[in-house]
C-alpha cells in the first residue's frame, strides 16, 4: 500500500459532546494511525455520526481535542486536512452526468484544473465506470451510483475518507462486490479511512480495527489479525467476526438499559 508524504493520522483526546439532556460523547478517546482502515459499530444512538460530523468540521460544538498528524483543529473551524465523506445515499445531482458531478465536487476543491482528467481516468477506471461517464444518475443502478459517489470522493485527493454506512441501502450482493472494490481503491491510495456501520461481519471484512461504541463512548477494540486480501469464508475471519459480533450485542444491550 502506498503512504503520502504527509501524517494523516488522527488522534481524539476527551472528546465531550452533548445535546439538549444527552451527552452523547463523554470523553472519547481515540488514534487512528496514517493509512488506517478503521470501523465504527455500534448501536443507533451511539454517537457514530455525531463523530464524524465533529472529525469533518460540520459540527463545532463540542469539547475536546483534536489533531490530524499533529495539527490540531479548534472547535468550530475545519480540519487542517482534506476530507472525503460518503453518506448512506449517493446525494448525487440528479440534473448532471456522471462526469459533471465529479466535475461540481473538483470546481469547489484545491485541485488544479490541468489534473482533472488524469484523476477522472484513475478513478472512474478504479470503479468500473469509465463506459458510463455521460450516464445521468436515474440511468445507474444503486451500486454505480454509490461507486459514482466514491469517485467524486476521492477526486479531491481527501488526506481521510470517511464514509457513514455507504453500502447499507444495497442489496448484500452488491454490497460484497463493493467491499471488495473499496479494498482495492485502498490499498491502491493508502487513504486514512473511518467507516461507520451497524454490520459487525461488514466491519471485520473490512477493517483494520473494529471500534465498538456503546452509549459515551469506546466500549471495546478488536484488531482484525486475518491476512489481506480477505475471503468472505474463511474460518479465521467468521471468529473473529463471533468476537466483534458479540461486543456489539452487549454494547446495544448496555444502550438499550441507559434508556430505562
Amino acid at each position: 500500500m502506498s503512504r503520502e508524504a504527509t501524517d494523516n493520522g488522527i488522534r481524539v483526546e476527551g472528546l465531550i459532546k452533548e445535546f439538549p439532556g444527552q451527552r452523547v460523547l463523554d470523553g472519547l478517546d481515540l488514534t487512528v494511525a496514517d493509512g488506517e482502515f478503521v470501523c465504527l459499530l455500534g448501536p443507533s444512538g451511539c454517537g457514530k455520526s455525531t463523530l464524524l460530523n465533529i472529525l469533518s468540521g460540520l459540527d463545532g460544538d463540542y469539547r475536546g481535542s483534536v489533531r490530524f498528524g499533529g495539527q490540531p483543529m479548534a472547535p468550530g473551524g475545519k480540519p487542517p486536512v482534506t476530507i472525503g465523506y460518503l453518506f448512506q445515499e449517493p446525494r448525487l445531482l440528479p440534473w448532471l452526468t456522471a462526469e459533471r458531478n465529479v466535475d461540481f465536487a473538483l470546481e469547489n476543491s484545491r485541485v488544479p484544473r490541468a489534473r482533472w482528467a488524469a484523476i477522472k481516468d484513475r478513478y472512474f477506471a478504479l470503479t468500473g465506470l469509465q463506459a458510463f461517464r455521460h450516464y445521468y444518475p436515474h440511468q445507474l443502478s444503486g451500486g454505480m451510483a454509490q461507486r459514482l459517489s466514491l469517485v467524486r470522493a476521492l477526486a479531491i485527493e481527501p488526506d481521510v475518507l470517511f464514509m457513514d454506512e455507504p453500502f447499507s441501502g444495497l442489496d448484500e450482493l452488491t454490497a460484497r462486490r463493493l467491499r471488495v472494490d473499496l479494498l482495492d481503491i485502498w490499498r491502491e491510495t493508502g487513504k486514512t479511512i473511518l467507516f461507520i456501520t451497524h454490520n459487525s461481519y461488514e466491519a471485520t471484512f473490512l477493517g483494520d480495527r473494529v471500534v465498538v461504541l456503546s452509549r459515551g463512548g469506546i466500549r471495546d477494540q478488536i484488531t482484525v489479525q486475518v491476512p489481506r486480501p480477505r475471503d468472505y469464508d474463511d474460518a479465521a475471519l467468521f471468529q473473529v467476526g463471533k468476537t466483534v459480533s458479540a461486543t456489539f450485542i452487549d454494547a446495544a444491550e448496555a444502550a438499550e438499559r441507559d434508556r430505562h
